[in-house]
């Protein structure tokens, strides 16, 4: 009886999926796998074990983008020319390069999507284009993009504005469209999906713009109940169905230039492109202001009702930049962000993060200080309660120069 009682216990224990690995891009060349030990109150990293892929050095490793239906992860070069390959993950964590192509300079980014996510776009910042290739493919093939949307150069551009730079490419909460912040257009574009071709239809009238210098850099959706009535409406074919009140979806983007975190809601007329309405910006932090001329927002994350967004050289802590925590389910805007609101990144220039399935564990790649951290996370709240481990990968960068860590995901 004692042994059953045992064991039942354990099972109720807090546990980190064996499945459940971290992966980081480093612009060293390398895609280090980080196996972890432990659960998620008492969580070690293993000794990173790296693969030099993606193009290596000339490549530059930018992003990654995990495929756990076909055992992938999709790496993105930042070189010039760019580089999308395949690397398979192995039963034991480990990484295997099986095939690679050539793409446009410049790729920081990328997003699955199709009905079996049989397509992938790349933004390049690089290249003033988004690229949409036909996954997987082979080293057999001569993989070629299946569309090229190329953005042209405004005609009184400069040397920060005009240039087309597009930093990410994600989903609407539909499916249906895909999203593309450009830090140097000031605008979000919107793109219709071909779900059987993979082609891009352009959005004109769903553009979002922005003012001069905002320099839109990162994007997400959150899908909140704001009630919980519930009425009855008749559907396309007379059935009766059930719609919740107060279902609402709204975009959040942070931009890098003006350090603003900017609120939209979405409609969708008539089952056409969205429609977007701006709600507020604001700068979240402390005094609506960003604490000196280099920190920037770097990218923002949801889960829950909960928004995280990195900070990248703001040096609220010791030898550390910060994550800011915002609660969706109180008023926030302007003039609402305390110290409260802000956790140490564990180190120096948070590029990437992610947050876990669960939503216990947030994963941090800092830039500068070469450093993955791993921070517990309240999933109810949304709260950052503790740093749980870290470690520097790959070569720490020497100040002032470029390098370090560029991306991380979970592999669940």
């Amino acid at each position: 009886m004692f042994l059953q009682s045992f064991f039942a216990l354990s099972l109720a224990l807090p546990t980190l999926s064996s499945a459940a690995k971290i992966y980081a891009t480093h612009y060293d060349g390398n895609v280090y796998f980080l196996d972890t030990s432990g659960d998620s109150n008492n969580l070690e990293l293993k000794k990173a074990v790296s693969l030099t892929a993606c193009g290596g050095t000339q490549g530059s490793p930018s992003s990654l983008n995990a495929d756990p239906a076909r055992g992938l992860l999709w790496c993105t070069g930042e070189g010039t020319p760019g580089v999308l390959a395949a690397l398979e993950v192995q039963q034991n964590g480990e990484l295997k390069e099986m095939f690679k192509t050539e793409t446009l300079g410049g790729g920081v980014n990328s997003a699955l999507f199709g009905k079996d996510n049989q397509f992938l776009a790349i933004a390049h910042y690089g290249a003033a284009a988004i690229s949409v290739y036909k996954v997987p493919f082979t080293n057999n093939e001569t993989a070629k993009p299946v569309q090229v949307v190329n953005f042209p150069k405004l005609a009184n551009a400069t040397d920060k504005e005009g240039v087309s730079k597009p930093h990410q490419v994600f989903l609407d909460p539909t499916s249906k469209f895909l999203l593309s912040p450009d830090l140097g257009l000031n605008k979000v574009h919107v793109f219709k999906i071909d779900q059987d071709s993979g082609n891009l239809d352009i959005c004109e009238n769903s553009a979002i713009h922005f003012a001069p210098g905002s320099g839109p850099r990162y994007g997400v959706f959150v899908k909140t109940n704001l009630g919980q009535h519930k009425r009855q409406i008749r559907g396309l074919h007379r059935e009766w169905q059930t719609k919740r009140q107060g279902d609402s979806s709204f975009l959040y983007t942070v931009n890098e230039r003006n350090g603003r975190l900017c609120k939209f809601s979405v409609s969708y007329p008539n089952n056409a492109c969205p429609v977007f309405t701006e709600v507020d910006c604001f700068v979240p932090y402390p005094g609506e202001k960003l604490p000196n001329e280099n920190a920037t927002l770097a990218q923002v994350h949801a889960a829950g009702s909960t928004l995280h967004i990195s900070v990248r050289k703001d040096h609220k802590f010791k030898q550390a930049d910060s994550l800011v925590t915002l609660d969706l389910t109180r008023n926030v805007t302007r003039g609402s962000v305390t110290d409260d609101n802000l956790f140490s990144s564990g180190g120096l220039t948070p590029r990437s993060f992610v947050i876990n399935k669960a939503g216990d564990l947030v994963a941090v790649a800092n830039q500068d200080s070469s450093t993955v951290v791993i921070i517990k996370r309240d999933p109810q709240t949304g709260k950052l309660q503790k740093e749980l481990t870290s470690q520097v990968v790959g070569q720490v960068p020497e100040e002032g120069k470029w390098g370090g860590l560029s991306s991380i995901v979970w592999y669940e």
